[in-house]
Parts: C-alpha cells; sequence; structure tokens
C-alpha cells in the first residue's frame, strides 16, 4: 500500500488548531450568510506568510460555498475592486494607477498574481460584507 504525501501546512497542529476555531466560530464570518461553517480560511495565504499558518488572527471561518468562492478568484487572480477613500485603486498593477495611456492598456492585457496583502484585504472587505 503507498502511503499518502503529507502535506506539511496541515500538518497535526493545523487540525488541532481549525477544530478549535470552528468551535469558537460555528457559523460562516460572510455577513448575511448564518450557515455553518466547514473550512477555515487563512486570509493570508500559507504560501504567502508560511509563518502566519498557526496565527489565529490570520483565520477566518466559511461555509463550503464561500470558501470555494473565494479560493477559485484567489486562484483564478480575479481579486480586484479596492480602492482608498479617494476612489484610486490600491493595487498598483491596476490600469487606474499607471502614469500613462499605453501603460494602462499594456496592464489591462498583461495578467499578474494577485498580491498577498491586496488579496487579504479583499477577502476580509467581502467576508465584513463590505464588497460583492
Amino acid at each position: 500500500m503507498r502511503k499518502k504525501p503529507r502535506n506539511i501546512p496541515y500538518d497535526h497542529d493545523w487540525h488541532r488548531l481549525s477544530k478549535r476555531f470552528l468551535m469558537v466560530h460555528p457559523l460562516c464570518m460572510v455577513r448575511g450568510c448564518g450557515k455553518q461553517a466547514k473550512h477555515v480560511d487563512h486570509i493570508v495565504t500559507v504560501r504567502a506568510a508560511p509563518h502566519l499558518r498557526l496565527d489565529w488572527s490570520n483565520l477566518q471561518a466559511l461555509c463550503h460555498q464561500h470558501h470555494s468562492r473565494l479560493t477559485h478568484a484567489y486562484d483564478q487572480g480575479r481579486l480586484s475592486g479596492t480602492c482608498d477613500v479617494d476612489g484610486l485603486p490600491l493595487d498598483p498593477n491596476h490600469p487606474w494607477a499607471q502614469a500613462s495611456q499605453s501603460e494602462a492598456i499594456a496592464a489591462v492585457n498583461r495578467r499578474l498574481p494577485a498580491d498577498p496583502r491586496l488579496a487579504a484585504l479583499l477577502k476580509c472587505g467581502y467576508v465584513r460584507g463590505e464588497r460583492r
């Protein structure tokens, strides 16, 4: 029988922590959802910040639907829509943040991975009900 490869970020310590987190936060943290939370999501991904892997403040409880939706959007690089109080984009790669029209056109046509800090900000905003 072949052994299953170990998924290091999700070891015994992670499973113990996620169980405790779901006991404290039994409902999906997305505003207005109210479904039972089934997943503990890292706000800043383990890949982007391995030191936050077991940090309670970097976790959020989500139902299966919201966890799938947020993870898929992040993996596809489709996180967008944050701006400051003046309406300017927080993402330096956003077309509006470019110095010229040609740079803006180039920004639209290039597909860059989501910045982990921006992704975390968007995930938190979504969960708090600030963005849909």
